[in-house]
């Protein structure tokens, strides 16, 4: 076979294919393009010939489709490259070129025979995933979210650059560890709740959803609460319908955690101390009652209790977040006469305060306001305050930097044995005390009444 008789044939097979077909000289020259080049471009054939085929060429891309074209013919390696190509009916789209060199006998190369591959679809596609994945990971940050996935199969779990920042882990794309190791972050009173969680997702009558809060300890020791949820992923063999693995996403919803059970908290000391308003109100009513001269004397007498009970209520309000630290001092002296004025009683209950001055922080008078509301509600209802022949001495020193204060009950019901259920109101002041303030309660449940010991720090005090 002749070497025209090969140029015919090479003609009728590139006049054939689909791809955009083309040959050169061995210094680059293009000497031939076929018919559907021609056509999706709209050159002449004699235009595209020797260097004319670059006026179809995105000019950004000419550059490196020249610096690697050069690079072939020089090595006479073969070339491949991606580039856009400008259509006749206008705009460009993306082809896959490539070219191998033809040698003689003495392995010169003589020819280059190239084709171009529309690739443009495929491009396209290629570049909306990357957008989805953008948007996908942009939203991710927004919200603080990391990604992760468990092989069950091979008991793995593999967390992206996410998940790895919020358990503070160093990462250099996707992380991944055994499943044991992860279990060995859960704080311990959550583990298995976590574990049931993941089996109950991946039992066969399951819908395969997934969702559970915890404690994880992280590398430097810190405590923090996450929610992950997620779905499982299905495989069929053999007619066995199975989960492989979990997938799914991760935040941190420590804050969240914390201001629930704030709300939780707050419910209910207002339940409580509703209940207890109502509880002072109606034995203001009888002692009253029980030594008014007259139905005057006894409005009189309950309307100015009353707003002294409303006077000691404003001072335990919580202060809201953007009046945090504001308020203004209050001292010691002024808001313990403040709480105990509504139990005062003409003639009866006894009650003596002293101390040296001392100021009560904005951000502390709401603690320290509670746990004496807590000590007089509960002398007015069992204590001292219950009956007219009762005392109550309040002393207080400064002691090492601590306030040292003695609450001490006398003349009231005589106890005979400590209480064996401690109510929510004992638990608010030992958590207020303790807590919030870094103190000391300490009670002594005597015969003759009880007494109360509290180590108030100063410089909590005057927060």
């Amino acid at each position: 076979m002749d070497f025209k008789e090969t140029e015919t044939q090479f003609a009728v097979l590139a006049e054939s294919l689909p791809q955009l077909v083309w040959s050169s000289r061995p210094d680059g020259s293009v000497d031939y393009v076929n018919r559907r080049w021609r056509e999706f471009t709209g050159i002449p054939g004699d235009q595209f010939l020797g260097t004319g085929w670059e006026a179809a060429v995105h000019p950004d891309d000419l550059p490196q489709v020249r610096e690697h074209w050069t690079r072939s013919l020089e090595t006479g390696q073969a070339y491949e490259w991606e580039y856009r190509v400008k259509a006749s009916t206008g705009g460009y789209q993306w082809f896959l070129s490539r070219a191998i060199p033809i040698q003689d006998l003495s392995g010169k190369i003589t020819r280059w025979f190239g084709t171009s591959t529309n690739i443009n679809a495929q491009k396209m596609a290629e570049e909306a995933l990357r957008m989805l994945e953008s948007q996908y990971r942009l939203a991710l940050e927004a919200a603080n979210l990391g990604t992760w996935q468990i092989d069950l199969e091979n008991n793995l779990i593999t967390w992206d650059e996410g998940s790895c920042a919020l358990y503070h882990i160093p990462h250099n794309g996707l992380y991944s560890l055994t499943l044991e190791e992860a279990w060995a972050m859960i704080h311990p009173e959550d583990l298995e709740g976590v574990k049931g969680r993941i089996a109950a997702a991946a039992a066969p009558e399951s819908d395969g959803k997934y969702d559970s809060q915890y404690r994880a300890i992280l590398p430097d020791g810190k405590l923090r609460w996450f929610r992950s949820h997620g779905q499982a992923l299905y495989t069929n063999e053999g007619g066995v319908h199975r989960v492989i693995s979990l997938y799914g996403v991760v935040s941190d919803i420590t804050e969240r955690h914390a201001l629930e059970e704030g709300q939780k908290l707050l419910t209910r000391e207002l339940n409580h101390r509703v209940k207890n308003l109502f509880a002072i109100a109606n034995g203001m009513v009888s002692m009253t009652a029980r030594t008014a001269k007259d139905t005057k004397d006894m409005a009189n007498a309950l309307r100015g209790r009353l707003s002294a009970l409303s006077r000691a209520h404003e001072l335990v309000q919580p202060a809201s977040a953007s009046e945090m630290g504001e308020g203004p001092d209050v001292e010691f002296a002024r808001l313990i006469e403040a709480v105990l004025e509504p139990y005062r009683q003409a003639g009866q209950n006894k009650i003596a305060i002293e101390g040296p001055s001392v100021l009560v922080g904005s951000n502390t008078t709401t603690s320290l306001a509670l746990v004496l509301h807590e000590l007089a509600t509960n002398a007015a209802k069992y204590g001292c305050l219950s009956c007219a022949e009762g005392e109550l001495v309040i002393r207080w020193a400064i002691q090492d930097e601590n306030v040292d204060l003695l609450w001490t009950e006398s003349g009231g019901p005589s106890i005979e044995s400590p209480p064996t259920f401690e109510g929510f109101g004992t638990q608010l002041s030992q958590r207020s005390i303790a807590g919030q303030l870094g103190g000391a309660l300490e009670r002594e449940w005597r015969t003759e009444g009880l007494r109360v010991r509290m180590i108030l720090p100063l410089n909590r005090l005057s927060a």
